[in-house]
């Protein structure tokens, strides 16, 4: 413990005191505790000294120089009176903090109604935990300690429940996050306003298991042609976050594709194919920021990822791309954009490294607008980052890996009807013990192998920490022939591939989905993830799937190791899609 004594000046008894300059001293010493956001917890008067007990340290006062000590538990401040009539009130250690909370605005952007903004002013320096209590019997407690430090501050409450009377806690810590006392607040929400929404069956939950967070849910309403309406569930199916954008003046006719994505600063990052925009918002739904894809000579196709240096990457059509007969070339172009300047940093087309030409006849099952064509001859549906490569899924060309130099890598891809040029890109599969399979109908996709098969319609690549890549298989047209949910051939995969850069090899490591069959075919959209701190992985089936209730999506959370599912939730749509993509994440950024 910081102890200081100050003393003061011996006179002679014939010299005058000023007890102005004297009292100086003491001041800087005690306001210094205060600047350093310390609580006073306790003072003793001893004969000689006050003794003055911070969180941090004690300062000590001659008793001489002060006229009174006042405390004032109910406001958490004691006031000290000098005998020079200067006075210094000390923020301390007190009883209840009711006092602290100033205004409550449920709802403050007017589309988020299970959020809030509370008003507080701490009786000194200092941080809020916010505590949103679970229902009796749930698990939907959601805590989260804010790193604002500030005496006045704006506490964002977020995860409400609908239509609940919910019990809100402030915490208010010292910078460390250490308690000193907590304020309990009700906030009422009211019941949703949504005309025709989903509906949530839980299957299975082992809490304890399963990676930390909310599932953030990209719904795109109740159609593909309907405004986004993004929102999140908690581990018992309930939604704690929703945005109902119809209600937005900028934002009523957004049509966010793969849904939201959070930025390093917090906010989320989408994508607009409606007006072909890349917005961000902040958590309460407010628009801070957009760019206008069309100025630069493109429309917005599926996925917008914040890339390691900042960038956006965008998954687009060129507006002037065209075939050699003239007509539309569409999604088969990525671009990356600086978000500060709003210009064009890089720009690669798909021609360049791929064979155009390679597509077969339009599937009778897939409608017009999203069928192969040779105007839709790849349809890239994802973009992410490897290392210093990119990787790029193709819902009809497989996945690919490209350096920023416009420069192919590998392909993992049936090998049948690419050319002789693409060859040496095609990597070569490996059974179990990391032989090649040389089974000729394996390799061109006409067959699977016991040990591997390719990718078909793929989506959501994602690099996991020991380089490996996970990905959503979604079965589409697999081996070549036509399905869809009526087949009871039909399903869809996570698979996680191993692939050797060097030796040009490509090995499945792990899969889960094939046992599940229809139930959880997606012919399209749809998502995986790594959960970095179980090692889970989550499977998101979103268009069409067999639910209880009719057809929707499921979220799925299985053990990486013994592919048990612990966590199963299905969402029955009103329309054929459930949902474009599903993330888990925390509720509140790190840096909020």
């Amino acid at each position: 413990m910081l102890f200081i004594i100050l003393l003061l000046s011996v006179s002679c008894k014939d010299d005058k005191t000023d007890t102005t300059s004297t009292n100086l001293p003491f001041h800087a010493a005690l306001e210094a505790m205060i600047d350093k956001g310390a609580l006073l917890q306790k003072y003793i008067k001893g004969a000689e000294y006050y003794v003055f007990y911070f969180e941090t340290g004690e300062v000590s006062v001659p008793v001489s120089v002060i006229k009174d000590v006042k405390e004032t538990p109910e406001l958490w401040s004691t006031q000290i009176t000098f005998t020079d009539q200067q006075a210094l009130t000390i923020p301390s250690k007190g009883t209840k903090l009711d006092f602290i909370v100033k205004d409550i605005v449920l709802d403050p952007t007017g589309y988020n109604p299970l959020a809030a903004m509370v008003d507080v002013l701490l009786p000194a320096t200092g941080r809020i935990r916010v505590i949103v209590k679970g229902k009796s019997g749930k698990q939907g407690t959601i805590t989260h300690l804010l790193q604002t430090q500030t005496p006045r501050q704006q506490v964002p409450v977020l995860g409400l429940y609908a239509n609940y009377n919910n019990e809100v806690e402030l915490v208010f810590t010292d910078k460390d996050g250490l308690e000193r006392g907590r304020t309990s607040i009700s906030i009422q929400t009211k019941p949703l306003d949504i005309s025709s929404f989903l509906s949530f069956e839980l299957i299975t939950a082992q809490t304890a298991r399963m990676e930390p967070g909310v599932n953030l849910v990209s719904y795109p309403g109740e159609s593909e042609l309907d405004t986004s309406c993004p929102y999140m569930l908690d581990a018992d199916g309930e939604i704690r976050w929703i945005l109902l954008l119809k209600k937005s003046p900028e934002l009523q006719y957004l049509g966010a594709s793969i849904g939201l994505k959070r930025l390093k600063n917090g906010n989320f990052l989408s994508g607009d194919m409606y007006q072909n925009r890349i917005v961000e918002l902040d958590l309460f739904g407010k628009l801070v920021r957009q760019w206008d894809l069309k100025k630069l000579g493109y429309t917005f196709h599926h996925e917008v990822s914040e890339a390691k240096n900042g960038n956006f990457l965008i998954t687009v059509t060129k507006s002037s791309a065209r075939l050699n007969n003239g007509k539309p070339r569409i999604n088969d172009h990525i671009i990356e954009l600086n978000p500060t300047s709003g210009s064009l940093v890089h720009e690669w087309d798909l021609v360049t490294m791929l064979d155009s030409t390679r597509y077969d006849k339009q599937d009778a099952n897939t409608p017009q607008q999203f069928a192969q064509t040779a105007s839709n001859w790849a349809h890239n549906n994802s973009i992410a980052e490897r290392g210093n490569d990119l990787l790029a899924t193709l819902r009809y060309q497989g996945i690919t890996s490209f350096n920023p130099s416009n420069k192919l890598k590998w392909i993992i891809s049936p090998h049948k009807g690419w050319g002789a040029a693409y060859q040496p890109y095609l990597l070569q599969p490996l059974d179990k013990q990391g032989q090649p399979v040389t089974d000729p109908k394996v390799i061109s996709g006409e067959v699977a192998h016991p040990d591997f098969d390719w990718p078909w319609g793929p989506h959501t690549p994602v690099v996991m920490p020991n380089g490996n890549i996970l990905v959503f298989d979604n079965g589409y047209n697999r081996h070549f022939k036509p399905n869809d949910l009526s087949s009871d051939q039909s399903y869809s995969r996570v698979v996680e591939y191993a692939v050797d850069e060097v030796r040009k090899t490509v090995q499945q490591v792990w899969a889960y989905g094939q046992n599940r069959g229809r139930r959880t075919f997606s012919q399209a959209l749809s998502g995986v993830q790594y959960l970095s701190q179980t090692g889970n992985i989550l499977f998101c089936p979103g268009m069409g799937t067999v639910t209880n209730k009719g057809n929707g999506g499921h979220i799925i959370e299985i053990d990486g190791k013994t592919k048990e599912v612990i966590y199963e939730l299905e969402i029955s749509s009103p329309s054929y899609t459930a949902f474009h993509r599903v993330t888990r994440l925390s509720l509140y950024p790190d840096n909020l």
